[in-house]
C-alpha cells in the first residue's frame, strides 16, 4: 500500500427521494438522512483506500462517529469529503465532511480495516 496520510478525495451526490429521513425511516423529513450521509462519507472513503491496495485486499467499516449539522434538501448536490488521518496496521482513519452549497453540513472520523477479501468472506460463509 503506498497510500499516505493526508491523501484525500472528494464526491459529489444528489440527493434522492430514497435518502431522505422519511424513506429510510430515520425522521419524519424530505431531507438527507443521517444515515445516507454516512453511507456518502463511506463510500468516499472506500474509494480512496481502494485507490491504493493491491488485487485481493479491500477494506470494511469498522467505526462511525459523525455529526449531522444542517440538512440538505432532496434534489440537491452534496459534496463530500474524505482525508486519510491516520494509519495504524491495517486500521485507516479518515476525517469526513460534507457540505450542502459552502455550508458544512456534516463532521466526523471513519475507520476503516484492510483485509484480504477472500480470507474475509471464507469466513463469513463458515
Amino acid at each position: 500500500m503506498i497510500v499516505k496520510v493526508g491523501e484525500s478525495l472528494e464526491k459529489t451526490f444528489i440527493v434522492k427521494p430514497e435518502h431522505s429521513a422519511s424513506a429510510v425511516s430515520s425522521g419524519a423529513v424530505n431531507v438527507l438522512s443521517t444515515p445516507i450521509m454516512i453511507a456518502f462519507m463511506e463510500d468516499v472513503s472506500f474509494t480512496l483506500a481502494q485507490k491504493y491496495l493491491e488485487k485481493g485486499k479491500t477494506t470494511v467499516g469498522y467505526h462511525v462517529d459523525v455529526k449531522h449539522l444542517a440538512p440538505a434538501p432532496i434534489g440537491s448536490e452534496v459534496r463530500v469529503k474524505s482525508t486519510l488521518i491516520e494509519i495504524n496496521g491495517k486500521k485507516l482513519k479518515f476525517k469526513v465532511e460534507a457540505y450542502y452549497k459552502d455550508k458544512k453540513i456534516g463532521e466526523g472520523i471513519h475507520e476503516r480495516v484492510i483485509v484480504d477479501t477472500d480470507e474475509f468472506m471464507k469466513r463469513v460463509n463458515e
